[in-house]
């Protein structure tokens, strides 16, 4: 798109195809929070469904050894063998404690606490995974490091990224079908970042991670400054994935700015704080994007909760449902949704779950923010594709 950075691609590993922009589903010790194999088999409007599992989660458990003595892999393990899956090094759900990496290893923190991870330790590691992609080890640091640890953190990140390399070229088989991502670094420099970018696209990678760019580590506005920068100097045909980067409106700009997929934290952070989204679903249909968005009639007399929700659906919001408000709102979360919670369920009975502590309350409501951040990823491809970028973004400003 002229004056725009947008990528419309596809990734393709043996039969199946990931269109992007897309989004990677965030898992822990390779599950989704609150959703089992059986229920994410029932968002009927999910693509080719790829795992983001972070190295945290599953580096005591199910760990190497137990991995290695099962041999078929994580995503066999847990029961997701038809679905691929991603390894990360890093997870921004905890709290980032770069101080503790060192030259030869970085720390990863789990339940019992600190461990040591080397390049080669968490090659043996993704060898006995067996997943799709992985990232590089790195060392990542945040904006306000300073500048000698944001040089080190890029040397460190380079020199792990070659040391996978090197063992991924020697393990020949056991790695043919398992392609490495490296991490691109830099913090808040941008002549660190460039070096990062520059350096890692000598390599022979299948693709880039742009780390550091999370909110906690990062101002938005610096963000969005070094991005579109960093983006420039990767290869136009290989693929850009970000972490921590999940609101729409974020997910808009950081398109623009030449990222091609993210991971689905964001779903998961709005179940966590009882929040449902909303999407502007009567803008979207006058767009006609979608053919899915299907027409839903309206009273003009009516001024149910359930009607002034569908009013106000023009622009995205979101919905807290521990609020009071819904206590006696017999309506779905949001009217038109195809989601299982929203054609099963009303407002009120998920409020009295949520209030109530029940478990259930965070399964419907994570079916339904899955649900509709799937159709707001088709709703980006549709628009991308019928030239109506502008459009959609007006829907979505912060």
């Amino acid at each position: 798109m002229a004056g725009s950075c947008c990528r419309l691609g596809a990734l393709q590993f043996g039969s199946k195809v990931v269109e992007t922009p897309a989004f990677f589903i965030y898992n822990r010790s390779g599950v989704v929070p609150h959703i089992t194999p059986d229920l994410l088999e029932t968002l009927n409007n999910a693509p080719s469904i790829v795992m983001h599992t972070p190295l945290a989660s599953i580096l005591e458990e199910p760990g190497l050894e137990k991995l290695r003595k099962y041999g078929k892999g994580l995503a066999s393990f847990i029961g997701y063998k038809d679905n691929s899956f991603y390894i990360s090094a890093s997870d921004y759900q905890g709290e980032a404690m770069y101080q503790y990496n060192e030259n030869k290893s970085v720390s990863v923190w789990t339940k019992t606490g600190r461990t040591k991870v080397t390049a080669d330790d968490y090659s043996k590691f993704i060898e006995a995974c067996q997943p799709n992609w992985y990232q590089c080890l790195c060392d990542t640091v945040p904006a306000n490091a300073t500048t000698k640890r944001t040089r080190k953190s890029v040397d460190r990140t380079l020199e792990f990224l070659d040391q996978c390399l090197n063992y991924r070229q020697k393990q020949g088989n056991s790695l043919k079908a398992t392609e490495i991502w490296a991490a691109v670094e830099g913090g808040g420099l941008v002549d660190e970042r460039l070096r990062s970018a520059k350096e890692s696209a000598k390599r022979p990678v299948f693709g880039f991670t742009l780390e550091g760019f999370s909110s906690d580590q990062m101002n938005v506005d610096t963000i969005f400054e070094l991005l579109p920068l960093t983006t420039q100097n990767l290869p136009d045909d290989k693929p850009r994935l970000i972490h921590a980067i999940g609101s729409p409106a974020n997910i808009i700009k950081a398109i623009e700015s030449g990222i091609d997929l993210f991971d689905a934290y964001y779903p998961y952070n709005l179940t966590e704080n009882n929040l449902a989204m909303v999407l502007p679903r009567k803008a979207i249909r006058s767009l006609n994007l979608l053919p899915k968005f299907t027409e839903v009639e309206e009273d003009e007399n009516d001024s149910s909760d359930e009607a002034k929700r569908l009013d106000q659906s023009t622009t995205f919001s979101l919905l807290n449902l521990r609020e009071d408000k819904f206590k006696e709102d017999f309506t779905p979360m949001v009217r038109g949704c195809k989601c299982f919670s929203c054609t099963n369920h009303t407002s009120a009975y998920i409020h009295h779950l949520i209030i109530n502590k029940e478990m259930l309350g965070g399964v419907l409501l994570m079916i339904h923010n899955l649900f509709q951040y799937i159709e707001f990823f088709d709703c980006i491809r549709a628009s991308l594709k019928n030239n109506k970028w502008k459009e959609l973004q007006a829907l979505f400003k912060a």
